[in-house]
């Protein structure tokens, strides 16, 4: 019997059957049914809001349905913590890791061991966490504090912890949303042999709809709680296709103009901060800058060097001709810079304020006669799936993203430093937010673009430098050799 037969026949290893959840008036999902079975990668797809955390957070232990019934191995399954989800051979990997950026990875595996009953010596959990990154192929310095280490070094990690239960069950929620493209490829080869070889069953959620095409076994796709195409056989599916029926309709190409950029709006010389080493570059109006580079390169230092959230040892930053180093974050605002962060939980958002409150964060004055109605349409024209009376805590990645976009584009706006803009975006918003940067770049706005995706930066740049090692190399200009691009990213240029 073939292994894709013995898959068909058996129990499923986890069932899901008219499970629905509400909180207060919004249902985030409503009555859904679906399976996995071991020995496969199932996909779940959706728009942000669509209710793909949410189902994964129930089966994870942190949180439950408000109708329905799940079964693990043919029997009823709740779990009311992570701790119970594990006990029952369920582990997740969340979209925003869970590790301690102070502690070592030995330390790590110890505390999420704390209430099991494996416990054992630092050295021993040392040697155990080894020997699993060996098995799976994995390059990491278990010695190395969390926080020190790279964000696919992170990402490999939050994996290791996860195995460390070895469970039967693992959902994987946006795995590869920080990695390159060569990171990601790695742990899409690693996800496919813990399902096909070691039999584990595989819940995976990510926008990447190639990998999908690449790993998965079947999908299943999610559309305002709801799912709107039942666990099918991937076969003969593309990123489009499978893109349209998360949207209900096809995306959108980009629409991209030649165009002769203008005066030069920003400019960096020889800037120094953290890993970033005597950088210089310009953005001209009319002109969207691509940084490409793998992670850990020095993208961090020039971003938070330009939104004022860290000084340079030396060097010049100046807008309009106006310096800008002296500036403090929220003058820099008022310059004309706004600032998409990487990380827009620890530099953009404040969860625990309302939707409204946040878009007005960092802006003069506080409060604004008609703030409010402003605030709602702003929402609704970047569709952040919210009320503006919701925490910004409730909202999922994508629509969080979508809210720091609504604040921080401005009739001021003179450039827009956008970093890692799409990422956790669903096909359509990502479009929508690739179309806008364009759209202001046109309207003779600047825009600096860091990113990961080297094929983003390839539809959207005019032109394009590689961090490496800290130097910015390049530029590069269209047409792109996207092979003299990626030498210079592996620091062969």
């Amino acid at each position: 019997m073939s292994s894709s037969e013995s898959v068909e026949s058996e129990t499923p290893a986890i069932q899901v059957v008219g499970v629905s959840r509400s909180f207060g008036e919004v249902r985030a999902l409503d009555d859904v049914h679906l399976d996995v079975r071991r020995g496969e990668v199932l996909a779940v797809l959706g728009e942000n809001g669509a209710g793909k955390t949410t189902l994964m957070r129930i089966l994870g232990g942190l949180d439950e349905p408000s109708e329905g019934q799940m079964l693990k191995d043919g029997v009823p399954y709740r779990a009311r913590s992570p701790h119970e989800a594990v006990s029952s051979g369920i582990s997740m990997v969340h979209q925003h890791f869970a590790l301690v950026p102070t502690m070592r990875a030995a330390e790590i595996i110890l505390l999420f061991r704390a209430d099991r009953e494996r416990r054992c010596s630092r050295d021993e959990a040392a040697e155990q966490l080894a020997a699993l990154a060996d098995e799976l192929g994995f390059d990491v310095d278990l010695d190395l504090p969390v926080g020190e280490q790279s964000v696919g070094a992170q990402q490999r990690l939050e994996l290791l912890r996860a195995l460390d239960s070895d469970p039967d069950v693992l959902l994987l929620d946006e795995p590869t949303a920080v990695l390159t493209d060569e990171e990601a490829t790695a742990m899409l080869e690693v996800v496919r042999r813990l399902a096909h070889e070691q039999h584990r069953a595989v819940i995976l959620i990510t926008h990447r709809l190639r990998e999908v095409i690449a790993v998965a076994d079947r999908v299943a796709v999610l559309r305002a709680g709801r799912v709107v195409s039942a666990e099918s056989a991937v076969g003969e599916r593309t990123p489009e296709s499978l893109a349209a029926e998360m949207v209900g309709a096809d995306v959108p190409t980009i629409s991209r103009h030649e165009r002769s950029p203008g005066d030069v709006v920003f400019s960096m010389k020889d800037v120094t901060a953290a890993k970033l080493q005597n950088a210089s570059l310009d953005v001209r109006a009319g002109e969207v800058v691509g940084i490409a580079g793998v992670d850990g390169n020095g993208q961090v230092g020039l971003e938070l060097a330009i939104a004022g959230l860290l000084s340079p040892s030396a060097g010049r930053i100046s807008l309009d001709g106006g310096d800008l180093v002296d500036l403090h974050p929220r003058e820099r605002i008022e310059a004309g810079i706004a600032y998409l962060p990487s990380d827009r939980y620890a530099r953009a958002l404040v969860g625990a304020m309302r939707c409204d409150e946040n878009l007005l964060l960092g802006r003069t004055p506080w409060r604004i006669r008609g703030a409010s109605t402003v605030m709602v349409d702003r929402m609704t024209h970047w569709a952040v799936k919210g009320s503006a009376h919701h925490r910004a805590d409730s909202l999922s990645g994508g629509n969080a993203q979508k809210l720091v976009a609504a604040r921080e584009f401005s009739d001021n706006t003179r450039m827009v430093l956008a970093c890692q803009p799409t990422r956790g975006l669903d096909p359509g918003a990502a479009q929508r937010l690739r179309q806008e940067l364009i759209d202001f770049a046109e309207r003779g706005g600047a825009v600096m673009w860091i990113s990961a995706d080297l094929d983003e930066l390839l539809d959207t740049a005019d032109r394009l430098l590689v961090a490496f090692d800290g130097r910015l190399i390049g530029p590069f200009e269209r047409p792109f050799d996207r092979s003299e691009i990626g030498l210079a990213m592996g620091g062969g240029a």
